[in-house]
This record gives C-alpha cells, structure tokens and sequence, in this order.
C-alpha cells in the first residue's frame, strides 16, 4: 500500500495545471486511437467515387436490325460503333470516295471495356449525353459537404462534440449501405448528398474532438498523425478495390462502409471532450470522465478535478449586499453556471474575429480549389489505375513528414506560409515549364514533378489548417470556426471541375490561377495570430484580449502562454 501511495504522489507532482487532462497517460492514447480510426470512414465515402464511379472506354453495341438495314442496300455501304454514335458510310469506289450516310444515337447500349456491373456509370449507363449525371453525383458531396460543414459545426459547439460525431457515423453506416441498394439514380444521387452532409459532420467534429485531446505542446502531433490515418486510408482503397474489381461497385460500397460498423459500440468507448464539458458547465458528465481518466493515468482524482474545476463555467452571483472582500466571501456568495453560447452571429458582429476568419476562409478555399484542381486538371500516369491512384497516395506520406517537421520548429502560422509559398512557385514553374515546353519530353516531365511537388505541399497544408483554425476560436465557437471555415472551402470544391474545362480553352489559367491565390495567402496569413505556444481559449474575452495584443505583423514568438 505504501509503494502505491508513493506512486500516486509522484504521479500527482507530475501534473500540468495548464492541460485539462493533468498529464498524457493511456487513456489518451486510447481516445485519440478512436480519433484517428473514425478518419478512414470519411476517406472512403468522399472518395470512393475514384472507382465506383469510374467511367471506362466504351463504344456503341453492335445494332443488328441496323446492320440488316445498311447491308440490305448495298454491300459498299459499313458501319461504325463510336463513344456516342453508330455511323453508315457509303464506299464510293468507282470514284474513291467515302460518303457519310447516317448518323445515329446508340439505340442498343453501350458495350464497355469493363463488366456491366463494375460501375454504376456503367450499369446506368451515364455517358454521352447522361455523362453529365455521373460527374453531378461527385457534386452534390461537395454541396452536401458545404451544408453540412456549416450545419454540424454549430450543433456540435451546443450539443457536444461526441453527439454529432456519434449521430454522423451511425447515418453514415446506414446510407452507406444504403447506397449500395440504390435502385436507381435518382436515389443513388440524393443518398450520396446526404453522405456529403455526414462526412462533413463527423471530419469537424471529430477534428475538434483530437484537438481539444492533446496538450498544447504535442496538438501539432495530432495533425500530423491524422493527416498520416488519411493517406493510409487511400492507401489502403486500392488494394482492397483491386481485389474487388471483378464484382459489382455495389459489393466495393459494402465493403468500405463496413469500417463504419465501429459505431455501434462507439458511444461507450468515446468520451466526449472534457474541456467542452467544462465549458458548458456539465458538471455530473465530467465528473465521470475524470474517475476514468485519474482511474486510467493512474492519478489523484482530487487533482485532477481541481484543474477541471478552473476551467468549469462557474462564476460567483454578484449582489449587493455582500462583501467581495470579506474573507469569508467564496463562502457566503451562491455561485450558479453561467455558460456562454455563441453562433455565427458572434464571428460576424466582432470586427476582430471577423477578419481572421475571413483570411481563414478564403485560405481554405484556395486550398480546396488547388488540391482538386491539380487532381483534375494533372497529367495521368500510364499504366494500372489502381497502381496510380496507389502510387498517389504513396506519394502524401512525404507531406506528412514534411508538416510534421514544420510544425515542430516554425509554428502554425509559418508553417501556413511555406507550404503555400512552395505550391505557389512549384505551380508558377509547372505552368511556365509546359506553356514554352514545345513538345520537349524533358521539360514536360519537369513540369509533371513541379506539379506533384505543388500538390504535396497543399496537401500538407490542408492538415495544418485542421489544426490553426480551432485554435484560433473559443471553446463554444471553435467547431463554427472550422465548420464555416470547411464550409467556405466547399465552394472551391465545387468550381474546381472547372478547371478542366478551363485548361481545355486556356492551358496556362488554372496553374497561374492557382498559384496568385497562394501567393496571396502567403500575405494576408500574416495578420493571424501564430497559435503555437498558446493554451487553447476557453471564452469569447479570452480571445478578443489575445487579438487586440497580437494583430497585425506583430511578432507572435513573444506570446505568453494564456492562463486558462
């Protein structure tokens, strides 16, 4: 019993009073397993359209009542099956002259390089003049994605952040599956809008939920971690769709919704966060997570409460009989739950907080718009799709090794800088490099590399800004700060189709594009905050004290670490 009373002590000496959770033990490393797990769900739905939607060379089937038509006439008369038209020419010998006859729409199918079922592309059939209807379904994820991240945002800051990761997982459980029973498209369509409305619902809830886990000296880990669950993620959908790509899209949908089936235990192995239960004065439910944690960690509970008690929403009721400096004052003065609740409405009526989140929101679409821009508009490598889209993802292993050493030695706000800067300049070089290449294999691979170099680097800046953006928000505004922030990004999804069609008319737009809005991020990010070193901030006050003493250019190295 000595030796664990000692042990106890020790443990209790070793206490940070600045970190909710006292100090980092197994039950973290258990709560941000869970953290990182739940990234994979949201990788596979928002991207398995790559294969389950991917359309294959196909031609017209072979029409016999039109061949007995043609070839009932004349024997100089032959047909052709093209993509979107079967094609009567009339052979002209005796003047050595082919003649178009008739131009007909494919009144008998298609017949695909793949099986019927391999793609619901395929198996209904959404090219030539339905192709549009294939590219739709990939927009509407992008609009059910900007719905949801301006909708779950909010109801996670007032509702906690398990709930609505919990709620999203759950639906995205069973309109997965739901999807894979679409009868038709009209219901495969609105089905993968909700799942876009569920992604988004449960990447910034669960985003928040890792952030508000770890103590501000190892946050930047979180990010670095989670943007390496991400890639694997990928990593590990083309395998898995290889080994699947003799059976129908719908078994592929079956079985990469089946990670989801974590979330019919989910509710009792994840807690919800302490420090949004500490904000929002639920004292009986954090009193629960503290009995685990100190029971977990192996701390003292009476500790740890104490630390928690300095962030609960607790405030001494003012009246005006009362003494505040009488030494018996904390005893006599009732004290009651005063809890701050904010919406989008406080971003907008604060001039301060409203800039920063306007750099914020135009910085997230400018990586939106390059990520999948580049992704649409860069050359496609020969060979194996599956091996390509393999190799890809391969490929954002180096961003994470790449943001993982940023973060630790040049902060969020620097890091942000860099990464923009080089996808800036490797985008301005590609473009340069393949408009005055004039068809030398040499300078047009020079311009492939610079382009991947490009997409690296936004991709690792896409995992900071999961990080940088809720730091830059209190407790109950922080998930509306990367929800709206998520939100506005959605809107570059959308529009970055375009940029293929753009490329089409003018090759050299889309990469200058791309490049002027990094670069100008590189500026204006200069006006936020730098956040490393910074306790995360638990209330409206908190935050406009912090921006009115750092705004602007200020060096934000000399930033004291806020007190909570």
């Amino acid at each position: 019993m000595d030796s664990t009373e000692n042990t106890n002590k020790q443990a209790t000496k070793k206490l940070d009073d600045n970190y909710i959770y006292g100090r980092w033990g197994i039950y973290q490393v258990v709560q941000a397993a869970i953290v990182f797990y739940n990234i994979l769900p949201t990788a596979f739905q928002l991207l398995i359209g790559v294969f389950i939607g991917y359309r294959p060379s196909f031609q017209c089937s072979a029409s016999s009542a039109f061949e007995n038509e043609t070839f009932t006439r004349n024997n100089s008369y032959y047909v052709t099956y093209d993509k979107c038209h079967m094609k009567v020419f009339y052979n002209d010998s005796s003047q050595n002259k082919i003649t178009l006859v008739k131009d007909s729409a494919c009144t008998e199918g298609y017949q695909y390089s793949l099986d019927k079922y391999s793609t619901y592309v395929t198996e209904m059939d959404l090219v030539c003049d339905q192709a549009y209807l294939g590219e739709l379904v990939q927009t509407l994820i992008m609009a059910g994605q900007l719905f949801g991240a301006a909708i779950a945002s909010s109801l996670s800051d007032r509702f906690g952040r398990k709930t609505v990761l919990l709620a999203s997982h759950l639906l995205t459980l069973a309109f997965g599956f739901g999807v894979a029973f679409s009868p038709n498209y009209m219901v495969l369509a609105i089905l993968k809008f909700i799942l876009g409305v569920l992604q988004q619902g449960m990447v910034v809830s669960n985003a928040v939920l890792g952030l508000e886990l770890f103590p501000e000296k190892t946050r930047f880990y979180g990010g670095s971690v989670g943007l390496f669950f991400w890639s694997t993620g990928l990593v590990l959908m083309a395998p898995i769709a290889y080994l699947m790509r003799n059976y129908s899209w719908r078994y592929l949908q079956i079985v990469l919704t089946c990670f989801s089936l974590f979330s019919l235990i989910q509710f009792w192995v994840q807690d919800e966060s302490l420090r949004w239960l500490a904000a929002n004065g639920k004292m009986e439910a954090a009193d629960k997570v503290i009995q685990k944690v100190a029971r977990w960690n192996k701390i003292n509970y009476e500790d740890l409460k104490k630390i928690v008690d300095k962030r609960m929403a607790v405030f001494e009721k003012e009246t005006d009989d009362v003494d505040a400096n009488k030494p018996t004052a904390e005893d006599t003065i009732p004290r009651e739950l005063i809890v701050e609740k904010y919406s989008i409405f406080t971003i907008l009526k604060n001039r301060n907080i409203l800039l920063i989140s306007m750099v914020m929101w135009f910085t997230w679409v400018t990586n939106t718009v390059t990520y999948f821009g580049l992704t649409l508009t860069s050359t496609s490598l020969a060979g194996d799709r599956f091996l390509n889209f393999f190799l890809s993802s391969v490929v954002e292993y180096i961003a994470v090794i790449v943001e993982h050493l940023t973060l630790l030695y040049l902060g969020r706000r620097t890091s942000t800088i860099v990464f923009h800067a080089v996808c800036g300049v490797s985008l301005a070089l590609a473009t340069l490099l393949n408009h005055f290449s004039d068809g030398d294999s040499s300078i047009q691979l020079a311009s492939v590399v610079s382009t991947f170099v490009g997409k690296s680097a936004i991709t690792g800046s896409f995992s900071i800004l999961f990080i940088y953006t809720p730091e830059l928000y209190p407790t109950n505004l922080r998930n509306a700060g990367i929800g709206f922030s998520s939100a506005f990004s959605r809107l570059g999804a959308i529009i970055s189709p375009f940029a293929g069609t753009l490329a089409e008319e003018i090759p050299w737009a889309p990469g200058t594009i791309f490049s002027a809005m990094c670069f100008i991020v590189t500026f204006i990010i200069l006006f936020v905050p730098e956040t490393r070193g910074v306790e995360l901030p638990q209330n409206l006050l908190e935050v406009k004290e912090w921006y009115s003493k750092n705004r602007g250019l200020q060096n934000q190295n000399k930033i004291e670490t806020t007190k909570l």
